[in-house]
């Protein structure tokens, strides 16, 4: 016979499955939400595929990577002519791997069999998108794996995740995009606790994954003298993203605004050669430009509500900057 104590603790369980059940049906409906609210912003660069099944919550591969369905194309994206070359090098050397590796015997010269590319440059320079372009032209899934999502309190835990996501990628023939790699992939520091132990560590085991990995990695740095030594011998191809020139701003401006009603007066040579933007700056202006537009009642988007918005990009721009500035003074004093 069940005592009263065991009934009240299956009463306790079966409150909790409820609980879930509920959470698990809000976060369906705020992800909804969150994906028409993009739609209206007219923001169709990422679609973000989330799996809700009977499995616990962090089904979704523990919320290690992001899956994303892309259909962009290189007429999507404004590169230089230096890393337009870079990439079609890349391309090439992925759809001939097999001449490259099992006929000219190359896996004799290198240290990795995957083909691994690092996309180098300040943010917002396009190296994300880029990635996703490359993976649209190849016909394959890109998954971003963020170092973020990666890390757990754990020891040894980050590592084993790294396993887990190069499985994952290797088991859907996905490529591997490794966002904020300058956290993962930087120089090997000397061990003083326990947590530099574990950061070399994890190190070792993202270089382990990549010499067997036979898929594509890609890692976004913002310097490439941040790499550490053992991780530049297994990269493929550096290609480094600049801050764009007057005529490629041009082009960006042009490019992400080319949906919106446009006033006559408007005029993105003149924007260009005012504001030293990269591609994300000059979609949050364009993103600013036609919510002022609305705001202020007008069916057109004017020079005007393009100065606007780009003058707020500036300074919130500058004021991160000067608090970051502000923050590492802070620590070196």
């Amino acid at each position: 016979m069940i005592n009263m104590k065991e009934k009240d603790y299956k009463r306790e369980i079966s409150l909790l499955k409820k609980e879930v059940s509920l959470l698990k049906r809000s976060v369906r409906k705020k992800f909804n939400l969150v994906i028409n609210e993009l739609q209206e912003l007219g923001s169709n660069n990422k679609q973000y595929e989330v799996v809700f099944d009977e499995q616990p919550i962090t089904s979704y591969y523990d919320g290690l990577i992001e899956k994303v369905k892309t259909s962009k194309s290189f007429k999507d994206v404004i590169l230089s002519k230096d890393v337009k070359a870079q990439l079609d090098i890349a391309l090439s050397q992925i759809k001939n791997r097999y001449t490259l590796i099992h006929k000219w015997k190359l896996n004799k010269l290198q240290n990795s069999n995957a083909i691994s590319l690092n996309f180098a440059g300040i943010s917002g320079t396009g190296k994300t998108l880029t990635a996703e372009v490359l993976a649209n032209e190849l016909g394959k899934k890109i998954y971003i794996v963020r170092y973020s999502n990666l890390v757990d309190s754990y020891i040894g835990e980050t590592g084993k995740n790294i396993v887990k996501v190069f499985e994952i990628a290797k088991k859907d023939n996905a490529i591997l995009f490794f966002d904020e790699a300058d956290a993962i992939a930087s120089s090997r520091t000397a061990i003083f606790n326990a947590t530099d132990a574990e950061t070399n560590l994890t190190r070792n085991v993202l270089l382990k994954e990549l010499e067997k990995f036979e898929g594509i990695v890609i890692f976004a740095t913002n310097l490439v003298s941040n790499f550490d030594k053992a991780f530049e011998r297994r990269i493929s191809l550096h290609v480094i993203f600049k801050m764009p020139n007057i005529m490629e701003r041009e082009k960006i401006w042009k490019l992400l605004s080319n949906d919106l009603p446009l006033a006559k007066d408007v005029d993105f040579n003149k924007l260009a050669k005012e504001f030293e933007f990269t591609g994300g700056h000059i979609r949050n202006a364009v993103l600013n430009a036609a919510r002022i537009a609305i705001h202020n009642k007008s069916n057109e988007v004017k020079q005007e509500h393009f100065l606007h918005a780009a003058k707020l990009v500036k300074e919130g721009y500058n004021t991160l900057m000067q608090q970051e500035e502000k923050t590492n003074l802070n620590y070196l004093g």
